[in-house]
């Protein structure tokens, strides 16, 4: 998500003084002169405060006397550069390449990421044409080229990479209509005797903590699911490794999903798995130097391919650490499947 500093925001209140409710994205359009896109965008990245408090809903209905206060990001572009960054490339073809991600890197530029990311690296891979993409749009940073899904910042693994507008297209579609399998691997405090199950809640962004998600009861945020298998668990330290197939892509899914069913993952401070549990688990296995989370995007079936991803060195260390060579054979088997 975009961040925005003070300096890059105007502040705007305003009085709601119609008898006839109005849904917040609709009313902010027509009032501060933006699309009805760039407003809901504005809202997901809660730019705007009904009554001092974060709205749930885009479409939340105003009511005669509602103080709406906007921050209203100032047109900022940043170019677009080619950078001479290593990726490491699973496959490719004409039309795709398929990119093992490093935890650490940025996938799409930001006032606040202008090097180093993804989209950097992935210009100085594949030579768009202006068909695809105008050199003047890639210029002003209007458009995301190929990108068709995200993995967060701290999250490590399989990342597909559109090479032209139409595969783009195509890809989108795939994932929209939920015609692709993800699974990741995570490593967890927690420690439990299932051995699957689905996590089936309703995620949206708190009202308390910027850029957090929760999750919310049935009528609140969006639909999330998630089918949770355990890899292995280890009793004695307190940790799980699972294996986990989120069927929609809402922003933080896992993390959140797991961390509400008591399983945080092993270095995710935004969701419980920092502070003294990380110092206590180092003290009893080592330190390991990570960049990210011990979460990793280990595999991608779409078109009738699977794309796998290694495990980083540093979660493969920490595995064999908590519960040996074994453990590791049960993920190999989950590539073969």
């Amino acid at each position: 998500m975009t961040e925005y500093s003070e300096k890059d925001q105007e502040k705007i209140s305003i009085i709601f003084e119609s008898d006839t409710p109005e849904r917040l994205d609709a009313f902010l359009a027509n009032e501060i002169k933006k699309s009805r896109n760039q407003i809901q965008k504005m809202i997901e990245q809660n730019l705007v405060k009904i009554n001092g408090r974060i709205p749930e809903k885009k479409s939340e209905l105003l009511r005669k006397g509602d103080i709406i206060e906007v921050s209203v990001p100032r047109d900022i572009r940043y170019t677009l550069r080619k950078e001479q960054i290593p990726i490491e490339v699973i496959w490719e073809d004409d039309n795709f390449v398929v990119i093992n991600k490093p935890a650490g890197m940025v996938v799409h530029p930001s006032p606040h990421h202008l090097h180093g990311t993804l989209v950097s690296a992935i210009l100085e891979h594949v030579e768009y044409e202006d068909s695809d993409f105008s050199a003047e749009d890639l210029a002003k940073g209007k458009v995301r080229p190929g990108i068709v899904h995200r993995l967060d910042k701290e999250v490590s693994g399989v990342l597909l990479v559109a090479k032209n507008k139409t595969a783009l297209e195509m890809a989108s579609e795939m994932f929209r209509a939920r015609r692709v399998k993800k699974t990741y691997i995570a490593l967890c405090f927690g420690k439990t005797e299932k051995r699957f199950w689905e996590i089936r809640k309703n995620i949206k962004r708190s009202d308390r903590k910027d850029k957090v998600m929760t999750t919310a009861k049935a009528g609140e945020g969006k639909e999330a699911i998630t089918l949770v298998k355990v890899i292995d668990t280890n009793p004695e330290i307190g940790l799980t490794l699972f294996e986990l197939n989120p069927i929609t892509g809402r922003t933080h899914q896992i993390r959140v999903h797991l961390s509400s069913d008591g399983f945080p993952i092993v270095g995710d401070v935004m969701y419980g798995g920092g502070g003294e549990k990380l110092e206590e688990l180092w003290k009893k296995i080592g330190q390991i130097n990570y960049r990210g989370i011990f979460l990793h995007s280990y595999s991608l079936e779409i078109f009738d391919k699977k794309f796998c991803a290694q495990l980083p060195p540093e979660f493969k260390e920490a595995i064999y650490k908590i519960f040996g060579e074994k453990t590791m054979e049960k993920i190999r088997e989950i590539k073969k499947n």
